[in-house]
């Protein structure tokens, strides 16, 4: 009888024992788990501060994105169980671009054109995440109601114009070939993106003049406040 309860007591023990890895075990894999999809989203948002950074003016938009990366590299390392120098690394480095950008020493050259059609839905694709991003942040009461509106109407200023300016571009490079006829087909696409558009920014009537006159021949390219050129190394 005493073996009996001793072989009982043993299989307890032992059913506790695996029990408890088991536990453990699952605990170490939903960590792992919850890790893995910060740093997917960690590398999307840096993707899309990248983005802004060469593509729009206000350093400020680029600037709050980026604190978004320092929320989720702070939960990454409370996770983190092992080696956190990389993860403190990557904190310091976000605090710091995020200094830049507050501060105005970030010097990339912004521009709304870009090389291909990949690139343009590519963009405009990160510019619309942006502002769902920020209506995230001003929900949770980090910009106000004020900073949200000019905010969200420089970002559709900027989805429109990635659109126009790369047509614009593509115009000038056809005229630079003689390509005239092929010219004015990019020129008036880039004429009609923003006459459909209801965007008030007074800059749209007056790009949409300065392309019938391209169009016409009465000029050759647009203002440089309106369409700056885009720096050589971009």
């Amino acid at each position: 009888m005493a073996i009996l309860i001793v072989l009982i007591v043993l299989a307890l023990i032992a059913l506790f024992i695996v029990s408890a890895i088991n536990r453990k075990q699952e605990q170490e894999q939903a960590r792992r788990a919850q890790q893995r999809k910060l740093k997917l989203r960690l590398d999307t948002i840096v993707d899309v501060v990248n983005c802004l950074d060469q593509t729009i003016p206000n350093r400020m938009i680029t600037k709050h994105i980026n604190d978004e990366t320092l929320t989720l590299l702070q939960q990454i390392l409370q996770l983190e169980t092992g080696s956190t120098t990389h993860i403190e690394n990557s904190i310091r480095h976000a605090l710091i671009r995020s200094e830049e950008l507050a501060s105005g020493k970030s010097y990339t050259t912004a521009s709304y054109q870009k090389d291909s059609d990949a690139q343009i839905t590519r963009t405009q694709e990160q510019l619309s995440e942006t502002a769902i991003m920020l209506r995230h942040i001003c929900a949770q009461g980090r910009i106000s109601d004020a900073e949200l509106g000019v905010y969200t109407s420089e970002l559709s200023w900027a989805f429109l114009m990635v659109s126009v300016a790369s047509f614009i571009a593509q115009g000038l490079k056809l005229t630079s070939l003689n390509d005239r006829f092929s010219a004015h087909n990019y020129y008036q696409k880039a004429q009609n993106l923003l006459m459909e558009s209801l965007h008030p920014d007074p800059r749209r009537m007056r790009m949409i003049k300065e392309l019938s006159e391209i169009i016409e021949g009465s000029r050759t390219s647009m203002s440089r406040d309106l369409l700056p050129d885009r720096a050589p190394n971009d």
